[in-house]
This record gives C-alpha cells, structure tokens and sequence, in this order.
C-alpha cells in the first residue's frame, strides 16, 4: 500500500507543476492582452495639442521652427473650422433634400459641387501653409515630420497625411 502511495506522489506533483505552469502561462497572456489594451487606449486618449505637442519635441524644433510650427497648427485649425462651418449647412440641405418624396436632383448636385469646392480649395490652402512650414525644417527635419504623420493613426495625423501622399 505505502508502495502504491509513493507511485502517486509524482504523477500529483507532475499535476501541480501542470497546473502552475498553466496558471503562469494565463497570468502572462493576460498581462500581455492588458498592456496592448492600454497602449492603443492611452494613445487615443491624448489630445491634439499633446500631439502636436509631442511631434514639435521629436522633430527638435528650433524657437523660430517651433514659431513656424505653431503658425501651421493655427492656421489648420482655422481653415479646418471654416470648412467645417461652410460645408455643414450644405450637407443639411442635402439631407433635408434627400428627405422629400421627389428630391431636386439639380439642388443636390449644386450643393455636392459647393462643398467639393470647398474641400478642393481647403485642401490647396493647407498644403500651401504645409509647404511654408516644411521650408522651415532641415532635410532630416522634414522626412522625420513625413515619417511621423505617417505613423499616428489620429485625425490630426490623418489629416496631414492626406496633404502628403497623394
């Protein structure tokens, strides 16, 4: 009988050792999961100012490029209002349009056009402020500054791709 006892002892402690190297191995994924989690979610969560913020510290700028810098930034965020502000009442009169039994099909498509022109002329204008900023830079300044719009998946950053890449 002590003899069958004996026998089972290390088929339980191999069972125990099973188990921790389960539990450890759960704790682990988990952890992993968890900080992912927390790396897409924090980076979300920053604003952007803290963006722009966080560009201008990895670019290096100098006083006068972070002046040029802080210019582009104002002047985006203004174009981007006024595009905002003009082409918001034009896409509710298209919906309000859409909304009949018989819509204009002609009003639609004036109003499409306007705010496509808009869009077109918004676009020419912060490429133009884009390229008055990127004059201030260095060459490796401004393949960093490419390569960093590229990177961040944030509107601002998406915004600023789509003035870089066609």
């Amino acid at each position: 009988m002590t003899g069958l006892a004996e026998d089972g002892a290390p088929g339980r402690a191999r069972g125990r050792l099973l188990w921790l190297a389960l539990v450890i191995s759960l704790a682990l994924n988990a952890f992993v999961v968890g900080a992912l989690v927390w790396w897409v979610v924090a980076d979300r969560m920053t604003t952007p100012a803290q963006r722009f913020q966080q560009i201008a510290r990895e670019l290096r700028l100098n006083d006068d490029q972070r002046d040029a810098f802080q210019q582009f930034v104002i002047e985006m965020r203004r174009n981007t209002r006024q595009l905002r502000d003009g082409n918001q009442p034009l896409v509710q009169k298209v919906w309000d349009e859409l909304s009949k039994p018989q819509p204009d099909r002609d009003l639609i498509d004036r109003l499409v056009d306007q705010a496509t022109e808009n869009r077109r002329a918004y676009q020419k204008g912060m490429t133009d402020a884009l390229a008055r900023f990127l004059a201030n830079l260095s060459a490796e300044q401004r393949s960093a500054f490419i390569n960093l719009t590229r990177r961040h998946q944030d509107p601002a950053a998406a915004h600023l791709r789509r003035l870089v890449v066609p």
